[in-house]
Order: C-alpha cells, then structure tokens, then sequence
C-alpha cells in the first residue's frame, strides 16, 4: 500500500479543506460571510489570499469618498501585482481579461466556443458572475442554452454584430432568469430585436440594460417602454441609436419603468424638428440622471423640454443630474436653461462644448433656480473672464464645489480664483 510521506499529506488534507470552503463559496455567491470564513482559514495558513479577500470586500462596501479606500486601493493593487499570475493561473488559457471582485475572479472574457467546452471548469474554479462572451457568431443560439448561463448575473456580448438572431437567443434562454445586468452594445440590433428583448419575461430580473450603438428606433423604444417585464430597470443606455424625440419621450413617460433612475439617450436626433410638435417632451424631466448630449439641441429643444410647465404631481420633476454637452445651445439656450424653474433640484450640470459665451455665462451665473448644482462642466466653450467674473461674484452657485472649464480664453488670475473658490477639496 502507498503510504503518503506527512508533508503530502498536509498539503493534500489543506487542498481538500480549501475546495470545501470554495464549494460552499460558488454555491453562495452573493454571501460575503462565506467568502470571510475562507479568509479567516487562510489567515491561519499564511496565504495572503485572506487578506486580499478582506480588502477586496472592505472596498465592494465602503463609499469611495470614504478615508480609507486610497490605502485599501494601494494595498489591493501591491497583493493584485505580486500574486495576480499564481491566481490567475488555474484559469489561464480558457479565459481572459479575468477581473477580481470581493477576493475572487469575478468577471472574464470567453470564446463562445470555449464557453460551450469548458464551462465546468469555469465555474468549478471561480465565482464567476459576469461573462464577456466573444466570437458568438457560430455558436448561436447553442451558447445561449447552455445551463452554466444560470450561475451569472452579468452578461456582455458586445460588438459582435449579430443582429436579431443574438436577441432572439436571449429571449428564448431559459438560463438567464438570474441576470441584473446584460450589455448588447455594438450588434446591429434594430427594432425587431429590441421587440424580442422586451417580450422576454426570463429578463424581469434586469437592472441596468446596455443596447448602446445600435440600429433601435421609435418602434423599439416604445417596445422598450411598453414591457411588462423590464419593471427593476434602473439604469437603460441607449446612445449612438436612432430613437428620435418620440423614442425618448415615450421611454421618458412610460409608467412601466417605474425603477429607472438613469436614462443614456445621447446621440439619438432628439432635437429633430419633431421635437417642438410633441406634448409630453417634457416627461424626460421624470428622469433623476439623463444624458442628452449630441442630440442638435438648440434653444428652441432646450425650451420645449425643460421650460414648459409640468404638473404639481411630486414625480413630474425628478431631474437631478443633466449631460446636455455637444449641443449647439448657444448664449440662447443658457438663458432658458437658466430660466428654467423646472431644473431647481438640479445637482450636476455639463454644458461642455455648447458653444456658450460671455452672455450665455452670465445668464447661468444669475440663475436663482441653480442654487443646488455641486458640479458644472462649461469645458470647451468660448467663455473669458468677463462671463466667468460674474460666476465669481455671483450670490448664487452656492453649492458648486467642482467646476470644469477651458483655459484657453481665460487669465491666469481668473483661474486660480475660480479654482479657489470652486474647486477646493471638500473637508473630510
């Protein structure tokens, strides 16, 4: 009989303790207690893995604001540096771009095919919980059956240009009833994808749905916003599409997003002429963070969504943070922006390249309703010390306390009184 010498037997009784904690880990995913247990074993063994694992979760929970996260980041990125290649390694060659998140790798790219092979081995590894999926093209719509798409919350296909055979996969997995987040970017998806995506009730889990660069016009966004299953959707990224001002009013008003927080709509023609003709353009006003940058935007845009009067209802107005960047507003449109009683909760604005000047500036500057904005971007725009004089010496803006802007036209002595006074560290 083979006997084992006593050191063999140690390293072999510590690798099976080890695969215990790990099974109980991938059976848990989401619980950070059974990931501290480990911790606390491989603390008593030496292994510096406990203490990565500890830092990493101090970090998933600690506000970044928080004073302790620059010496935990330092401390994540020396133990990522000096043992990424030993804990890499077991995966090495099936995946790559692997990310570690709470101690473990998290997030990885795949092959289809690859993925197709060797997902046992994957997931018998590592917690992995988002997957980028890459070179899917002949491996539809076998990949999307695959019962390991279960143990995600996080899926990417990006880029792939698979157009609505890829949607049409996804609606009818059965495996992705446990994803909070899917990233479809850059696939040629047009409205009919969009349409088989928002019919698909394995997808009522999602909160944060990426179809950004896409083909998707009105008929898929109102796909999008009539959804009976899209309801925990707090963040929705549609730039670089082709919805139009009805597209991004209807998304904007429909009731069956009841949870979206942010809504990404740059890039989308929104300040086509049809914009002044519609009624309700004003409900993307019911959007806490909506970006409108790129969108041709004049004065006459900017007046029909933000100017108009809205109901008393408490959610007609739910606006805080605002990107309306790359939009030829001019001095015109600053003004009605600044005119705009509906933008009073408003607390980040970026106006950067909007071709804004002195008069524009001054406009803003005076604004009573702009009282709560803590950040302001005016980057890339032709404004000298004579527009910015009156942001200085305004009795408003009280709250700015990060303030972008382009040096160009502007003094020395300007800027550095600007940045004295609305650019300095906020006390701890």
């Amino acid at each position: 009989m083979l006997h084992l010498g006593d050191a063999a037997q140690t390293e072999l009784d510590m690798q099976t303790e080890a695969e215990a904690f790990l099974q109980r880990i991938r059976a848990y995913p989401d619980d950070d207690a059974q990931r501290l247990i480990f911790a606390d074993w491989l603390d008593e063994e030496g292994d510096p893995r406990g203490r990565f694992i500890r830092v990493q979760l101090a970090l998933a929970h600690l506000p970044e604001h928080d004073r302790a996260v620059s010496g935990l980041r330092v401390e994540e990125r020396h133990l990522l540096a000096t043992h990424r290649e030993e804990w890499e390694a077991p995966l090495r060659g099936l995946v790559s771009g692997p990310v570690f998140r709470r101690g473990f790798m998290d997030e990885v790219k795949v092959e289809a095919r690859q993925f197709l092979r060797y997902a046992h081995e994957i997931f018998a590894t590592a917690p992995v919980r988002h997957v980028h999926l890459l070179d899917v093209g002949g491996s539809l719509p076998a990949v999307m059956q695959c019962p390991y798409l279960s143990r995600l919350s996080a899926l990417t296909v990006y880029a792939q240009h698979a157009g609505e055979p890829l949607a049409r996969a996804i609606a009818r997995s059965p495996h992705l009833a446990g994803l909070k987040v899917l990233h479809l970017g850059r696939n040629r998806l047009a409205d009919d994808a969009a349409e088989q995506l928002a019919s698909a009730p394995t997808l009522a889990g999602l909160e944060e749905l990426d179809l950004s660069e896409n083909e998707i016009g009105e008929t898929g966004a109102r796909a999008v916003a009539a959804s009976p299953h899209l309801s925990r959707l707090t963040y929705l990224e549609l730039r670089e599409n082709r919805l139009g001002p009805a597209g991004a009013e209807a998304l904007a008003g429909t009731d069956r997003l009841p949870a979206l927080h942010r809504l990404g709509l740059s890039d989308n023609g929104i300040g086509a002429p049809r914009l002044h003709s519609l009624a309700r353009a004003h409900d993307l006003l019911r959007v806490p963070v909506l970006d409108l940058a790129m969108n041709d935007l004049t004065v006459a845009g900017a007046q029909t969504i933000f100017a108009r009067p809205v109901s008393a209802d408490s959610n007609a107005v739910r606006l805080r943070e605002l990107d309306l960047g790359s939009n030829p507003l001019d001095d015109a449109g600053a003004e009605a922006l600044a005119q705009s009683a509906n933008l009073m909760d408003l607390t980040v604005l970026a106006l950067s390249n909007c071709n804004i000047k002195d008069g524009g500036m001054r406009a803003l500057a005076n604004s009573p309703y702009l009282n709560r904005v803590t950040a302001l971007d005016l980057s890339n725009n032709p404004i000298t010390d004579t527009g910015f004089r009156a942001l200085h010496n305004t009795v408003y803006w009280r709250a700015l306390h990060q303030l972008l802007f382009s040096a160009v036209n502007v003094s020395l002595d300007m800027r550095k009184r600007l940045n004295h006074k609305y650019n300095r560290p906020l006390r701890a």
